[in-house]
């Protein structure tokens, strides 16, 4: 049978996230393992340590672990509310070392912006570590990253389900996950935090919307009961089996794509 490239774009949603892990676990265990992945904010950090090769099962070890008071660090950098520093220090700790995005065996690239020149950045050579920074870096919440000179933010203010790079990257089949399709907000904004978030979340909800889709096929996440800063084990949990069953139902429909694609280009 003809061999073809499965790519897959993983979306932002801040500790939504997590639920990444159940959707590449029900691929995994089907055999459908991306040779291509791009992320968007919490889905390129759950892209960057799956593109490292971490197993699956400690991808969940590990992800079972992380507490929101981990995220939150001191930091009189007026330009945002957190350093990034502690937000590094947990991935660091998940993937032991940094890596080169070049030398990872999974394809990769994380979606940030220039907030000096509004472009989309595609970051997929140099430190893994630092594109995860940059690409989670929301606006007023984390301090910007600087990379190569530019001011880098959250992907998400521009393309929160990055679908278009990982067909541009090679992939013959083009998944995607949207974090957000069915985001309300869970209550009337209490903090800065909150405000900051909510309209962030409903800025990229809208902006998918009415993206042209590059996928050929989209899995949308019914997520509306979680809030999308708080980390926790019980709430990981949960996630990670919301992505499970959600993309063990749209399996059939994923090899029937598969098996479409394969059939069109052993045939040329």
């Amino acid at each position: 049978m003809c061999k073809i490239k499965i790519g897959l774009a993983l979306g932002g949603g801040g500790a939504l996230g997590m639920a990444h892990i159940g959707v590449l676990k029900a691929l995994n265990e089907h055999g459908i393992n991306p040779q291509i992945i791009v992320g968007t904010s919490i889905g390129s950090l759950v892209g960057g340590v799956y593109a490292c090769g971490l197993p699956l099962s400690c991808m969940e070890k590990h992800a079972l672990k992380v507490k929101t008071a981990q995220l939150f660090d001191v930091n009189l950098n007026p330009s945002g509310i957190l350093s990034g520093a502690s937000a590094t220090k947990v991935v660091k700790n998940i993937i032991k070392t940094d890596f080169n995005i070049e030398d990872l065996p999974v394809k990769y690239g994380a979606v940030a912006v220039d907030i000096n020149t509004g472009e989309e950045v595609l970051l997929d050579s140099g430190s893994l570590l630092t594109a995860i920074r940059a690409s989670i870096s929301v606006p007023g919440v984390f301090v910007p990253c600087q990379v190569n000179g530019r001011t880098l933010v959250d992907g998400g203010v521009l393309n929160n389900i990055p679908e278009d790079h990982v067909k541009a990257m090679g992939a013959d089949v083009v998944l995607s996950v949207n974090l957000l399709s069915d985001f309300t907000p869970y209550t009337k904004p209490k903090t800065a935090i909150h405000s900051v978030a909510f309209s962030f979340f409903i800025m990229q909800k809208k902006l998918v919307e009415t993206k042209k889709k590059y996928a050929d096929l989209r899995i949308n996440l019914p997520l509306k009961d979680f809030r999308q800063y708080i980390f926790s084990q019980e709430l990981s949990e949960d996630l990670i089996e919301i992505g499970y069953r959600e993309t063990i139902k749209q399996m059939p429909k994923i090899k029937k794509i598969i098996a479409k694609v394969q059939q069109a280009k052993g045939n040329k």
